[in-house]
């Protein structure tokens, strides 16, 4: 990418990397068991959480296309620090779900909104966006980055305050919304705020259904998003069905939160489906793993190549589908596209917490079941494609 271009990105990277500079990550099914909830009530909070984040996805998206999607990042800081101060301060479930549900608003805002700011700068700086999965690569190594570094730090400040990572995570949050502050929106972005709202939510639906390949992308990305979702969200019970010592939490949440992120660094080699369907094969490999055996190791080691091997695919379809997507509903069709997996999401993660309740490597079959799901798509998609 040219100098000038990066220098109109670099508040939007650096912002990046301090957004995901969360310090509780790794460490938060551990507080959240230290104030007596069990496996089945995580489970019950995560569906609060992906309620409030479907309730916001779709009206964020539009908000962000329509106002500034450089206003909507800033918000979705601001909804992760008030989050991360009220779990802190959580002493029940129905405290912890009130932050979590604050949690969702920040999701809902950040979530694509990222993307599409990188793809319009591109486009206004360059005339094009052919170097997008690059620039989104970039974009979400940094992400990973952060993750990578919070989580240990985390784990290490966990075995001596679970709340201190809480509040030392408003540091961080404060310095990303400033860089998003400094960045500078795309003007591409704003034509659509001559469109009437009722026209706009319209158009922002066609965009989504307007082509069976794009279906197939949805229900590709819908599905790896649930994997990911899960794996992200569920890999500490393991450690607690295995007795894990704090600090391990922190080292494998390091790897499993930060090289998700560090998976967009392969997104420019996903060029092949035939590719794409092995990665997918070795996420029901690694699901399977964790299934069958009761090894620490072996459970790290296939949760880290799940978050990858998920990491990557995830970004390659998001690109797939920002390069189908007009400017003006980008944000909007994203955020429609991220709906919909969540409310695919909502059952998956109810019967996940009722199995793992029993037994969290029972649960562990949903994700190979998951896997097998995600080889049949992208055949469809073949086929889908070949066609054209």
């Amino acid at each position: 990418m040219k100098k000038a271009v990066m220098k109109r990105l670099l508040p939007l990277y650096v912002g990046k990397f301090f957004l995901s500079f969360v310090l509780w990550y790794s460490i938060e099914k551990l507080f959240i068991r230290s104030i007596g909830i069990d496996n089945f009530g995580i489970s019950l909070i995560a569906i609060v959480l992906l309620i409030s984040s479907v309730l916001t996805e779709i009206p964020s998206g539009i908000i962000a296309d329509r106002w500034s999607r450089k206003g909507s990042m800033v918000l979705a800081g601001l909804f992760l620090g008030i989050s991360s101060l009220m779990a802190g301060a959580s002493d029940n479930i129905f405290m912890y779900a009130a932050a979590v549900t604050i949690w969702g608003l920040h999701d809902a805002f950040s979530s694509g909104t990222g993307a599409a700011m990188i793809y319009d700068t591109l486009l206004e700086e360059q005339g094009h966006a052919r170097n997008f999965n690059r620039a989104l690569g970039l974009y979400e190594t940094l992400g990973g980055v952060a993750l990578i570094i919070s989580n240990f730090l985390g784990g290490w400040i966990g075995e001596h305050s679970l709340l201190l990572a809480f509040n030392l995570t408003i540091i961080p949050i404060v310095m990303s919304m400033v860089c998003h502050l400094i960045y500078k929106d795309a003007k591409i972005s704003r034509e659509v705020a001559d469109e009437k709202l009722i026209k706009h939510t319209k158009n922002t639906f066609k965009c989504v259904f307007k082509s069976k390949n794009l279906l197939w992308l949805m229900t590709a990305i819908m599905i790896v998003f649930c994997i990911q979702k899960m794996n992200r969200e569920a890999y500490q019970l393991w450690y607690i069905a295995l007795s894990a010592p704090a600090i391990v939490f922190g080292i494998a949440g390091s790897f499993i939160e930060g090289l998700g992120g560090l998976g967009g660094s392969l997104v420019k080699y996903l060029s092949s489906k035939q590719i794409n369907i092995v990665l997918s094969i070795l996420l029901g490999l690694a699901s399977l793993a964790l299934s069958v055996g009761s090894n620490l190791w072996i459970t790290i080691a296939a949760q880290v190549l799940i978050a990858v091997v998920s990491g990557a695919l995830l970004f390659h379809f998001t690109a797939q589908i920002q390069h189908q997507l007009p400017s003006r509903y980008r944000t909007g069709s994203g955020s429609v596209i991220n709906a919909v997996g969540r409310i695919v999401l909502m059952p998956l993660t109810f019967v996940f917490g009722v199995l793992s309740n029993q037994s969290v490597f029972i649960a562990g079959w949903m994700l190979v079941a998951l896997s097998g799901l995600a080889v049949f798509v992208q055949l469809k998609l073949d086929e889908q494609a070949s066609p054209e």
